[in-house]
């Protein structure tokens, strides 16, 4: 197992001022997903991107910099519990209502708990199992960005069922590489929180490198954020694997890291892949989806969309 290594923060207003300075959304165009992507959602709305649809590869962070609202407690619906590896290396983070980790929230719904990460001003990426279980759809659901516990610097937004959307390969038994969807929200709260960049290589070796995965474990004080940072044990095009201790509730988060002027990456806080999956089916780590062309073009889609 990795020696694991503290997170050094940036300070608040450098990370700001760098993620600002490159969010005028500096996107490279790439090659599509290999075949037409479905969409679907809990009212059976179909929409289908066809297989010439393009798709960034990487775009910008773009931060921001508050109201108080306290959900009820709900459990989760993870896939796998057992996500700490060996010695618990979570620590609670300390300034959950900065950027970009205000960026990161919590998403309560009716079938349990999850975490979930702004893209945009009205978009939360989350893992596909947080909007459909494999078996039903989310039909209703609340998301508190940077909380802590009672406390929501930013407010909360809730919706239904119209608002949650995956993929019919998701729902149509597919394996974990297709566990991704998002939230189209029902307010702009994004302008206030800011929201991650994201990036995907498909030369480059993942492997070893140092990420982070922060969300909402269900085994901590309830509504309270926590880190971990690890490194990389494997990779495939649409997955990645990483010794990030997690646990149920913490699917939806962002593995992610900090890009400052390496050339052709994503700049500022990115993010490459979702947390999706604990330690399961003889896999010593945990993994997620990685936000290939594919997972691209879904968000891509409805970032674009008013």
């Amino acid at each position: 197992m990795s020696i694991r290594t503290p997170r050094r923060r940036l300070a608040g207003a450098l990370a700001l001022a760098l993620a600002l300075a490159a969010s005028a959304l500096a996107t490279t165009t790439a090659t599509a997903a290999p075949d037409a992507l479905t969409m679907v959602n809990g009212e059976g709305r179909t929409i289908t991107l066809p297989a010439a649809a393009t798709s960034a590869l990487r775009s910008a962070a773009a931060g921001s910099s508050g109201t108080t609202t306290t959900p009820d407690r709900k459990p989760s619906p993870d896939l796998a519990a057992d996500s700490v590896i060996g010695v618990d290396g979570r620590v609670q983070e300390s300034a959950p209502s900065a950027f970009p980790w205000g960026a990161i929230a919590h998403l309560e719904t009716n079938q349990g708990g999850c975490t979930g990460f702004m893209l945009s001003r009205d978009v939360l990426v989350t893992a596909g199992h947080c909007v459909h279980s494999g078996g039903s759809w989310v039909t209703s659901y609340r998301v508190t960005p940077g909380r802590t516990a009672g406390s929501a610097p930013f407010g909360s937004c809730s919706g239904g069922i119209a608002d949650v959307w995956t993929t019919s390969a998701w729902i149509n038994g597919y394996p974990s590489d297709h566990d991704y969807g998002l939230v189209k929200l029902t307010c702009d709260i994004g302008y206030q929180t800011g929201w991650f960049g994201w990036w995907y290589s498909t030369g480059e070796n993942l492997v070893g490198q140092h990420f982070y995965a922060e969300g909402y474990p269900g085994d901590k004080p309830f509504g309270t954020m926590w880190w971990d940072g690890d490194s990389t044990y494997s990779q495939s095009a649409n997955k990645l694997w990483y010794w990030i201790d997690t646990a149920p509730g913490q699917s939806g988060s962002p593995v992610y890291h900090y890009n400052s002027t390496t050339p052709g990456l994503c700049a500022g806080w990115c993010v490459t892949a979702i947390h999706t999956n604990g330690v399961a089916g003889g896999n010593p780590t945990n993994s997620g989806t990685r936000l290939r062309p594919d997972v691209m073009s879904f968000i891509n889609y409805w970032i674009s969309r008013p």
